[in-house]
């Protein structure tokens, strides 16, 4: 392969493996809940599930924190490495869990303890995959910045792509004892293809001129957050609203109309493998439109078409409904995603742009992103129409922001302006 595509390829494994790791656990939730929560109604299992999968959130800042301290200090490769074994490793020995009818609630215990592993590792895995590209390519950042980004679609499609056969050609209760381990297990190959692409890469040419000047910081995270906060909070509003409609499809809609008979678990496959496929394809179109006409006016876009469809979700119900609108809400998650990616690195100077990026991006979705689906549950209970508030409150916060943002698609990576935002 040439420099170009190693760069590529090593940029996305380790995300691509982190997504798929995520889910996996979104796709058999169904079982899970019977693996691990039998002892409740399916209602409340349902809820225990996705208060597990929002609790693979809460370490993702510390891994943010750490990984972006190091990242910032001794370069962007040296932690992707690290960061790969850490999540592909924990999603592996998921699959090996024994059930809470083996071992109790030790089952339980064992299987947070991998979902805040997973989200650890993912903490310091993104933000390092984008600078990987975007600090080698430096030019044509929202395109580059779609091959990080496509990986959300194609994990997605992958975790889909091993349930579905095992889904049609296996047994239920088969699939409910050990079929759902199957794809968990998987992560291993993958982790081994994973390490060997990395290993390939150089360091980014922007990271090693910055070395050259003396610029590495001591402490990265102070001046981060010293000199730099207003950014985070743009950056953690904004990827925040794009992980909450984002989950709130994915891992909200095929659960809930499967527990209510409104689809099959099959159906909720396929509806959720269209999205992945439309995600990735309109990852690629928004980030080449976002080098043309700037950053700000796809993210609004986005984020307004999926206002416009987050009421009708859930009031228009049937398999042929649930299609369209999971289609809507990848079209608007995909359009918005590179531009995203690329802006909320775009801000930063490059010797804390490993910190910032991934404080912003996983701040958004550790404590807006993640728990939508556990929150929107939560909210539904007291009264259908609550389901998608959670989700509305953050699109029109983002929405405001983005009015408030000035463009970052024409900034230099090696001196950004530190004043962009408007106040």
């Amino acid at each position: 392969m040439s420099e170009k595509t190693d760069v590529i390829a090593a940029s996305m494994i380790g995300t691509i493996i982190e997504w798929y790791g995520i889910f996996i656990f979104a796709s058999g939730a169904i079982y899970i809940e019977r693996t691990f929560y039998p002892s409740v109604s399916i209602a409340e299992g349902l809820l225990l599930t996705l208060l597990t999968f929002a609790l693979g959130f809460i370490t993702r800042p510390v891994g943010a924190y750490v990984f972006g301290h190091f990242g910032d200090k001794l370069g962007r490769k040296k932690i992707l490495l690290l960061t790969l074994l850490i999540s592909g490793i924990s999603t592996g020995l998921t699959g090996l869990i024994p059930s809470e009818a083996s071992i109790g609630a030790m089952a339980i215990v064992l299987l947070v303890v991998l979902r805040l592993a997973l989200g650890f590792g993912l903490g310091g895995e993104w933000g390092g995959a984008m600078l990987l590209t975007l600090e080698t390519f430096k030019n044509r950042r929202g395109f580059y910045s779609s091959f990080v980004q496509s990986t959300v679609g194609i994990g997605l499609l992958l975790g889909i792509a091993i349930f579905i056969p095992l889904v049609y050609a296996l047994p239920s209760s088969f699939m409910y004892s050990i079929g759902w381990r199957i794809p968990f297990l998987a992560s291993f190959v993958i982790v081994v293809v994973g390490i060997f692409i990395r290993l390939k890469v150089k360091e980014t040419p922007v990271f090693e001129a910055e070395k050259k000047k003396n610029r590495i910081l001591k402490s990265p995270e102070k001046e981060l957050f010293t000199k730099h906060w207003k950014k985070i909070v743009v950056g953690t509003l904004l990827a925040g609203s794009s992980g909450n409609f984002f989950y709130f499809a994915i891992a909200l809609l095929p659960v809930l109309f499967e527990n209510a008979k409104k689809i099959t678990i099959l159906d909720g496959l396929i509806g959720t493998a269209i999205f992945g496929i439309l995600d990735v394809i309109f990852v690629f179109v928004g980030g080449q439109i976002s080098d043309k006409r700037g950053r700000r006016v796809i993210i609004a876009g986005a984020n307004l078409l999926a206002l416009i469809v987050l009421f009708p979700s859930i009031y228009l119900v049937g398999f042929g409904y649930f299609v369209v609108f999971l289609s809507l809400f990848a079209v608007a998650h995909g359009l918005s995603y590179s531009p995203l990616g690329a802006m909320i690195s775009e801000i930063f100077p490059t010797n804390v742009r490993y910190s910032g990026n991934s404080a912003s991006y996983q701040y958004g979705n550790s404590f807006i992103g993640g728990p939508a689906p556990y929150v929107s549950d939560l909210l539904g209970t007291i009264g259908y129409a609550l389901y998608p508030v959670f989700t509305l409150i953050f699109i029109l916060i983002a929405l405001g922001v983005i009015y408030k943002s000035k463009e970052t698609d024409k900034m230099s990576l090696e001196e950004p302006d530190s004043a962009y935002i408007e106040y």
